[in-house]
C-alpha cells in the first residue's frame, strides 16, 4: 500500500514538474555543484546599492553608457540616497536597509524581493543566511565569480518580524532599482522571485508561468535594445520546495548561454 501511494505522489509531481515545462532533468558537474555544494562561506563582493523617486517608466528609454568610475561614484550616491529615505512605512518599521552588493563592471545582476532576518540584523545579509549561501552556489554553478554579479532587492529595506512589504513599499523603491539598472547596466538581469519579476517587467501572474524564458525589462539601453531579464525562483523558495532547484538550473543554464554569446 505505501509502495502504491509513493507511485501516485510521484506521479502527481511528475505531472506538476511538467506542466511547468521541466521535460528532462540533466546531470552535469555544474547542477552537482549546486544541488549537493561543498561547505564554505558565500564570498561577499564588495558593492554598492540604490536609490531615487517612486517614478515607474511607462515606456523603454536610453541610457548613456557609464564608465566603471563614473558607476561607482553614483552607486555610492545612492547608498546615501537610501539611507535617508523615508517614503514609505518601512523607513519606521524596518531592521536596517541593506545595501547591494556588487560593482559596476558587473555583467549579470540578481535582484531578489527583500531581506529576511533573525533579531541579529546584519547589512551584509542579502536575502537571508542561507538563501545568500545558496544564491552564490548557483553562480558559481553558472560559472561566475562574485566580482561578475551585482545583487540587489526590489524592496532596500529588511522588514521587521520578516513581514512581506505592501506595494507602496515596492513601489516606492522602484526608482532606487532603475537608477541601479542605469549605473550598473548588466548584460542581463535575474530577477529572482514574484515581486523582482513584477517590479522589473510589469509582469502579472504566477511565477511558474513566467518562469523558465526572458522578458523585456522596463528600461532599454542606448543602443535601443532592451534590457532581458530572466524569471526564476527566489533562494528563499527553493530552500522550501527542493524539487524545483532542477526547474531553477534550467533557468540558470539559459543565462549562462546567453552571456557567453
Amino acid at each position: 500500500m505505501d509502495g502504491l501511494h509513493l507511485a501516485g505522489a510521484l506521479r502527481t509531481l511528475l505531472r506538476h514538474h511538467r506542466q511547468m515545462g521541466i521535460e528532462h532533468y540533466p546531470s552535469s558537474p555544474g547542477l552537482q555543484g549546486f544541488l549537493y555544494p561543498q561547505e564554505r562561506p558565500a564570498p561577499p563582493v564588495e558593492g554598492k546599492n540604490q536609490a531615487v523617486e517612486p517614478a515607474v517608466p511607462t515606456r523603454a528609454e536610453a541610457v548613456a553608457p557609464t564608465t566603471p568610475e563614473k558607476a561607482g561614484a553614483g552607486l555610492q550616491a545612492l547608498d546615501r540616497e537610501i539611507d535617508a529615505c523615508r517614503q514609505c512605512c518601512l523607513a519606521s518599521a524596518r531592521q536596517g536597509v541593506v545595501h547591494a552588493r556588487g560593482i559596476g563592471e558587473a555583467v549579470l545582476m540578481v535582484v531578489g524581493d527583500y531581506s529576511v532576518q533573525s533579531a541579529e540584523f546584519s547589512a551584509a545579509t542579502l536575502f537571508g543566511a542561507a538563501e545568500d549561501t545558496m544564491l552564490w552556489n548557483m553562480m558559481r554553478a553558472i560559472g561566475l565569480a562574485p566580482e561578475q554579479v551585482y545583487v540587489t532587492n526590489a524592496v532596500k529595506c529588511c522588514p521587521l518580524a520578516a513581514k512581506v512589504p505592501n506595494e507602496e513599499s515596492i513601489r516606492c523603491c522602484h526608482g532606487f532599482l532603475v537608477r541601479e539598472i542605469e549605473l550598473v547596466q548588466p548584460k542581463m538581469v535575474c530577477a529572482m522571485g514574484e515581486i523582482a519579476v513584477r517590479a522589473l517587467t510589469g509582469a502579472q501572474g504566477a511565477l511558474v508561468r513566467l518562469r523558465g524564458r526572458f522578458h523585456p525589462c522596463r528600461l532599454a539601453y542606448a543602443a535601443g535594445e532592451p534590457l532581458q531579464v530572466m524569471a526564476t525562483f527566489h533562494p528563499r523558495f527553493l530552500l522550501k520546495n527542493i524539487e524545483l532547484k532542477k526547474a531553477a538550473w534550467q533557468d540558470l543554464q539559459l543565462i549562462q548561454r546567453r552571456l557567453q554569446t
